[in-house]
This record gives C-alpha cells, structure tokens and sequence, in this order.
C-alpha cells in the first residue's frame, strides 16, 4: 500500500525527485525532458486515482457494479 504522504504529496515534489533523486533513486534530469518529467507525474497521478478513488466520487452506474456482490 502507498503511504499517504506520498499519496498527498503535491506534482511538484514528484516532479522534482524525477529531476534530482531522493534517497535510493538517483537523479534523471539528464535522461528525462521537462515535458517528459510533466507526462511522468500525470501518469503517476492518474494510477493513484485508479487505484485509491473514493467510490463516492465514481458515477452511479460504475458505483452500482463496484457495490454489487460477486457473480
């Protein structure tokens, strides 16, 4: 499970740790463009939504087959 900070955490801390490292995870500003850097936090951000999205937040539809007991 993905700690909550990092769940949190603002796009510019993600993009910046993409950029210089943080502690294990070395810096990829020289292998990786700014707009990349951009594309690559989007990306995080959308997997997160995926995965940790608030049913309430889902559409009626999408919800009822999320609340419907397995077949």
């Amino acid at each position: 499970m993905l700690p909550e900070r990092l769940r949190t955490a603002p796009v510019g801390y993600l993009y910046d740790v993409i950029a210089n490292g943080n502690n294990q995870m070395p810096d990829y500003a020289a292998q990786v463009n700014v707009r990349d850097r951009w594309a690559i936090v989007a990306y995080i951000r959308a997997l997160q939504l995926s995965q940790y999205a608030p049913a309430a937040e889902l559409p009626a539809s999408e919800r009822a087959r999320v609340d419907a007991p397995p077949a």
